[in-house]
């Protein structure tokens, strides 16, 4: 048995213990309802908050636990104080720390531990919230994780609130300060920072979770609106802080004045705010809450004379209609927020239970990616670009599918979310490049002399490793030379990682390689990115060209990204063009190369190479990379 090493600061660490008063006599029944939710959210036979003493442990909550040996060295929430995130033992007869551990070997049978440390407001490991299980459970994905820090932040707050009681306690140790008032000060200072925004005023995030759970504790009817802020970072970015300042101070007293007495309303990270409704129990309802606070945020804030615009997204979740469970309240807010962003910005989404089973499928998604990298189920699909004057093929967009072994081909949309998020990004992103030029060489080599092959990257592509040398060697190892291949970033990307982005894209222009921005006019950076990187081409975002022939406004937009185009001396390509109308418009306001249904779907190299009479396609076989 390998016994929990001591934390440097143990001396600091016992101290800040002692300021909660807690003991084996003394537990915390706040902490009570957190440990059921954790239980009941994970299928978990036991949870527990325990706090490591000196020499032994002892519980300031618990559900589920028995007679159990508490002494500190074959605690496993010992080891967990210890580490910065979630411990997780999937099975600990299999770990080399605990498999001859009394708790595993002896009557408890533990076999499965996920623990948080419990940090105190100065930085001090005090404890663990933890959820224990006779069986193993090799599934615990990063979400799980996720969600056990959420709890575990509740936690926190919770015991951060018990301190500040104890300090306000007189005891007979400790003589009263003469001054009663200023002592009382202190302490509703003490209650202000731990329960509230300093910036906005507003309820912080740990309040504004106890009210949720308060609430739905009556039990009332109830709705929740997450609400993030669209386009915040790049005014951020580009204004400086004290003005991102001033617009979070902004939205938050628009937010005040749009709530109600028994209402509450909070910041609950940097550019994300909620709104807790009470006695709501209509969508419609808090849907037209929600509508009205987008209105609000959209309005232009002025700030030291400058006029600035800002926009929200909003996902709204009602109780009991949705959930009675405070936890999953607020995930499904989360959730109905994530597809209002990903449906487009400005928007509000009502949560529906389908979001659920997508986020499931996007978990799932997640773990399975790791077979499908090590077993080759990757391909790609090349959708043909052409010149508008005569519909000659100018080159392909090459477009990643997955060939699921259960589910069959599966389009991006089902599974990208999860592959960008996840640790494989990176290697897929390389995997697509390789292919892509083998593909793109060996056609320019068999009838398309003058192919060019566009590759989408992913972000993670730019933190790890050097794409630009990457890229280069992709290019010299298939005899592809650089003006045959065009890169494709989103705004995104460029924004959330500007310098690096910069300096890699400079590499790449100045060898030759062509640089795309891909959904041009859907972000907010749009110009900057075209004054500040070494762009080549503008993809027109499919949603204009859809709308350009029965919309003015989507007519304009496209009329303002040509003549841009032609201010910044860059070529253009109109994505989804599927009618010869908009063909036409386009090709009469000076666009010259378009993709969409009109020419042809994605489709697989070797209907590619017949449909458009080149070569057949290249046997490329998948890279079968580490996938750990």
């Amino acid at each position: 048995m390998k016994c929990p090493p001591i934390p440097p600061n143990e001396t600091e660490r016992l101290k800040a213990l002692s300021d909660y008063g807690l003991g084996d006599e003394r537990p915390l029944p706040s902490l009570d309802s957190v440990v059921r939710i954790a239980a009941r959210m994970f299928d978990m036979p036991v949870a527990a908050v325990n706090m490591i003493g000196s020499d032994h442990v002892f519980f300031a909550a618990s559900v589920g636990v028995r007679e159990v040996d508490m002494r500190r060295d074959v605690s496993f929430c010992a080891h967990a104080i210890t580490r910065d995130g979630v411990m997780v033992v999937p099975d600990a007869t299999g770990d080399e720390r605990f498999h001859d551990n009394p708790l595993v070997t002896g009557p408890a049978g533990l076999r499965f531990y996920a623990g948080v440390p419990l940090v105190s407001a100065g930085g001090q490991a005090l404890g663990a919230l933890c959820v224990i299980d006779r069986r193993p459970h090799p599934e615990f994905s990063r979400d799980d994780e996720e969600r056990l820090r959420e709890l575990a932040l509740m936690v926190s707050d919770r015991l951060e609130l018990r301190r500040i009681e104890v300090a306000a306690e007189p005891t007979a140790q400790v003589e009263l300060p003469a001054d009663v008032a200023a002592r009382h000060r202190e302490t509703e200072e003490l209650f202000r920072l731990a329960n509230f925004d300093l910036l906005t005023g507003l309820a912080n995030r740990g309040r504004f979770f106890r009210l949720v759970e308060e609430t739905l504790a009556e039990p009332t009817a109830a709705a929740v609106v997450m609400i993030d802020l669209d386009g915040f970072k790049d005014v951020n970015d580009t204004l400086g802080h004290a003005v991102g300042d001033g617009i979070l101070r902004e939205v938050a007293a628009r937010l005040a004045l749009r709530v109600g007495e028994d209402d509450a309303a909070a910041r609950i990270g940097g550019d994300e705010f909620a709104i807790l409704l009470r006695g709501v129990r209509e969508p419609a309802r808090a849907m037209s809450v929600s509508d009205a606070i987008n209105h609000d945020i959209a309005r232009p804030i002025v700030i030291d004379g400058q006029e600035i615009h800002v926009g929200a997204s909003c996902g709204v979740a009602l109780a009991p209609l949705h959930t009675g469970n405070p936890i999953e309240l607020l995930g499904n807010a989360d959730l109905a927020l994530f597809r209002a962003k990903t449906d487009g910005r400005g928007r509000s989404f009502a949560f529906q239970p389908a979001l659920r089973m997508e986020a499931a499928a996007r978990r799932l998604y997640g773990m399975e990616i790791h077979r499908a990298v090590k077993a080759g189920e990757f391909l790609l699909f090349y959708q043909p670009q052409v010149r508008l004057t005569d519909g000659a093929l100018t080159g392909a967009e090459a477009l990643i599918r997955w060939f699921h072994p259960q589910r069959g081909l599966l389009a991006p949309a089902a599974f990208l979310p999860a592959l960008e998020r996840g640790p494989l990004a990176a290697t897929v992103g390389s995997w697509v490049l390789d292919q892509a030029c083998a593909q793109a060489a060996f056609w320019r080599r068999n009838g398309a002399e003058t192919f060019r092959i566009g590759v989408n990257l992913f972000a993670a592509q730019f933190r790890v490793g050097d794409l630009a040398t990457e890229v280069i060697d992709a290019l010299d190892r298939h005899g592809l030379p650089p003006d045959a291949l065009e890169l494709e970033i989103t705004e995104n990307i460029a924004l959330d990682l500007d310098e690096i982005v910069l300096e890699r894209l400079g590499r790449l222009r100045a060898h030759g390689v062509g640089l795309a921005v891909d959904d041009f006019g859907t972000g907010f950076a749009s110009l900057s990115l075209l004054k500040s990187y070494p762009l080549t081409r503008i993809k027109i975002d499919r949603s204009f060209v859809t709308g350009m022939l029965n919309s003015g406004k989507d007519a304009s937009v496209v009329r303002a990204i040509l003549d841009i185009a032609r201010a910044f001396d860059l070529e253009t390509i109109a994505e989804g063009i599927e009618e010869e109308a908009q063909r036409d418009d386009l090709l009469r306001q000076g666009c010259r190369e378009g993709q969409g249904y009109l020419f042809g779907k994605p489709m697989p190299a070797p209907l590619f190479a017949e449909t458009f009479g080149i070569a057949p396609a290249v046997h490329c076989p998948v890279a079968h990379q580490e996938a750990g």
